[in-house]
């Protein structure tokens, strides 16, 4: 899926870039009364010159990169995902990201969302039990780990990590004789000798492998990409006007939870907190705001929440950690000299990294002229576009959707499988209660049982109700329902071995039914997969939605 279609990427992004100069050139009276219009221009320079010098220096680690001159006005497409071994709609972004980059002369960069907090460290394979059939299991690439950032998430049993491929390819040949984790893990093993992070490595190498297969994009972690003068000054926007932010931010929230249906409070995001001016027993600490940010170091790897107040004519910015707190005081009303403290402030123990919101919104306004989004986030962005409105007083600009659905190779779907179970379960029934239809003729005790059942059956009429005692003739009704359930019994033990090859034949339906539904999950790693079989779905799919 691609919406736009591949072939109209040039035009949305000439869009943005159209919608990007009017805002530029915009003189002030015309300018939405937010951020002045010279702000961007000096903002969005500055920010790509980096972006592109510190996506080459990174890229250039661990692959080639041809010679890129960061001051040449070229448009830049992004997209962007968690550094995991994420299912092929995802990897397929990537494809179609560098095919635009191609056909637009454009910087194809892919942003690695590495403040996000890493939740497993294992993917799902479908593999053979001894009895041939199809189960899932679990094989890990590391141990531990979890419930911290990417960024920080070091490698904690290396073995475990060198011996990934190895497992993966025996879990995965009886279905997937070719995985491509074979040629992706070699470099994985170059990367965490490098970097030590799981997320780093499993990133880096798919890059290094996207390089082999010709994909001209280059790559960058968020955790490098908001270093520096540019993120501070975007975030200082926010910072220095919390109270308005928070306002559109939180109202934005409730918008979209009402349009879309939503009662959850924590869905898309929850609202940022503010003080309780009701409550006059709060004192000073009534005061902190909640930012859309997060804050983390190595010693305390942890996300924690940022929060800001007004003391006097200065701001404080605090993770308002009980332990160790982190604070920085910077000038209000004055975001150029408070960027550059935000900046000083920036140490291996205070990372301060954008929430999901904000990290769209910087990729969109500044770092890319094109995002491309995968379905999930263009929605969230439905939301990001009602903020960018109204805070920053901008279009917002336009982003694509790509995404994909990729199964596993060898599947055959039985169309007819609905009513095969229905009319077994129907047959299972009906030795119970109408056996006499199975039974095959010759012998005596059949032909006894059938004759009784039928001239039991040929007594009924509609005189009474066996259940109703106040029925005419009811007890010889009663005596009648008792006959024909004995009747049924006789001839349901008779057909024990009938039913048996039924229920049979109704458990290997349920049994194929389970083990279509585990191969035709979408959720499977790309890894599992063979590259002579995803390279080829991919090209296909681009072109029919070309």
């Amino acid at each position: 899926m691609l919406d736009p279609p591949i072939q109209d990427a040039e035009l949305w992004l000439k869009h943005n870039l159209v919608r990007q100069q009017e805002e530029a050139s915009a003189k002030p009276h015309e300018v939405r009364p937010a951020i002045r219009s010279e702000f961007w221009t000096e903002l969005i320079k500055t920010a790509r010159r980096q972006l592109l010098d510190d996506a080459i220096r990174y890229t250039s680690v661990y692959r080639n990169v041809p010679e890129i001159d960061p001051f040449a006005s070229r448009p830049i497409v992004m997209a962007g995902h968690q550094p995991t071994l994420f299912h092929p709609g995802v990897w397929f972004k990537n494809f179609a990201l560098d095919q635009i980059g191609s056909d637009t002369g454009a910087h194809a960069i892919n942003l690695v969302i590495d403040n996000d907090v890493a939740s497993s460290r294992s993917i799902r394979v479908p593999n053979h039990d001894s009895l041939g059939r199809v189960r899932a299991t679990t094989v890990n690439y590391d141990a531990g780990g979890m419930g911290m950032p990417f960024e920080q998430a070091k490698i904690r049993d290396l073995r475990q990590f060198d011996a990934f491929e190895r497992e993966v390819k025996h879990a995965i040949s009886p279905i997937v004789s070719d995985p491509l984790v074979t040629s992706l893990w070699p470099h994985a093993r170059d990367a965490i000798r490098r970097c030590e992070i799981a997320g780093c490595a499993l990133a880096q190498a798919r890059h290094a492998l996207e390089g082999e297969l010709g994909w001209n994009t280059l790559e960058i972690p968020l955790g490098v990409a908001v270093r520096g003068l540019p993120f501070a000054r975007f975030v200082m926007e926010i910072i220095d006007q919390f109270e308005r932010f928070h306002q559109i931010y939180n109202a934005a929230a409730e918008h979209y939870r009402a349009w879309h249906g939503i009662r959850s409070t924590a869905h898309p995001v929850p609202n940022l907190a503010k003080p309780d001016v009701g409550d006059p027993n709060a004192g000073n600490l009534s005061q902190w705001w909640e930012l859309p940010l997060w804050v983390y170091g190595n010693d305390s790897p942890q996300r924690r929440g940022v929060w800001v107040r007004r003391v006097g004519s200065r701001l404080q910015i605090s993770d308002r950690s009980p332990e160790r707190e982190m604070t920085v005081e910077v000038p209000a009303g004055d975001p150029d000299a408070a960027a550059e403290m935000l900046v000083d402030a920036a140490s291996p123990e205070f990372k301060l990294r954008p929430r999901a919101l904000v990290t769209t919104m910087f990729a969109r306004l500044v770092l890319s002229d094109l995002f491309l989004h995968g379905i999930g986030g263009g929605k969230y962005d439905q939301l990001a576009d009602r903020i960018i409105e109204q805070f920053f007083g901008v279009v917002p600009p336009a982003f694509q959707v790509v995404s994909a659905t990729v199964r596993l190779p060898g599947q055959t779907i039985d169309d007819d499988r609905s009513m095969k179970v229905a009319n077994l379960q129907r047959q299972i029934r009906d030795t119970h209660y109408q056996g006499e239809r199975f039974l095959d003729g010759g012998s005596q005790e059949t032909d006894r049982l059938v004759s009784l059942k039928t001239g039991l059956l040929n007594e009924l009429d509609d005189h009474a109700d066996p259940s109703d005692p106040h029925a005419k003739n009811w007890p010889r009704k009663q005596r009648w329902q008792q006959e024909i359930e004995a009747v049924n019994q006789q001839i349901s033990r008779i057909l024990e071995p009938r039913r048996a090859k039924l229920l049979a034949e109704l458990e290997r339906l349920h049994q194929q039914e389970a083990e279509e539904s585990i191969l035709a999950s979408r959720e499977w790693s790309f890894c599992l997969f063979s590259l002579e079989d995803l390279i080829p779905s991919f090209r296909g799919m681009l072109q029919r939605n070309g």
